[in-house]
């Protein structure tokens, strides 16, 4: 039996990986990378015969990633977001031009002390961006901000 080797894989199937580990869902990543939903699946069976693992499971309402597949995530997300900046325009961050959606989690008392001072300077400084604020257990938030399903945690 040969090893696995960096040169196997496509960018694109980590990029997939990535996006069902985030989506906990085939269909749903298929969206998000704009592919069809049995592309996403014929990748998601190559990636598995590469890494030899099942990577994700079957799951209420979606998938769930095996032991292997959260070993990998953390990798693969950076990764792949030093590929993001790297290959970028360069351009950095421009507050003014952005239409992101953040997504914290704060605590009922830290929405109470920073939203009422922070959404002002938002709506003037950067008009585009929107917050979503996510309560979370605390026991759930370093998950969370590993899978990249929440940005930031304060308060």
């Amino acid at each position: 039996m040969r090893a696995m080797h960096i040169k196997d894989i496509d960018l694109n199937l980590l990029r997939l990986f990535d996006a069902v580990y985030r989506a906990a869902s085939v269909s749903r990543a298929a969206e998000l990378l704009d592919v069809t939903q049995p592309a996403a699946s014929q990748g998601l069976t190559r990636l598995r015969l590469l890494l030899k693992d099942p990577l994700f499971v079957r799951a209420p309402g979606g998938v769930r990633p095996t032991p292997r597949a959260q070993r990998l995530a953390v990798a693969v997300r950076s990764a792949l977001a030093t590929l993001e900046q790297a290959l970028g325009d360069g351009s950095g961050f421009d507050p003014a031009q952005s239409e992101r959606t953040f997504r914290i989690h704060m605590s009922d008392i830290g929405e109470g002390r920073f939203l009422p001072e922070l959404m002002p300077a938002l709506r003037e400084r950067a008009p585009g961006v929107r917050v979503d604020t996510l309560p979370l257990p605390r026991e759930d938030i370093t998950a969370a901000l590993d899978a990249g399903s929440i940005d930031l945690a304060f308060g």
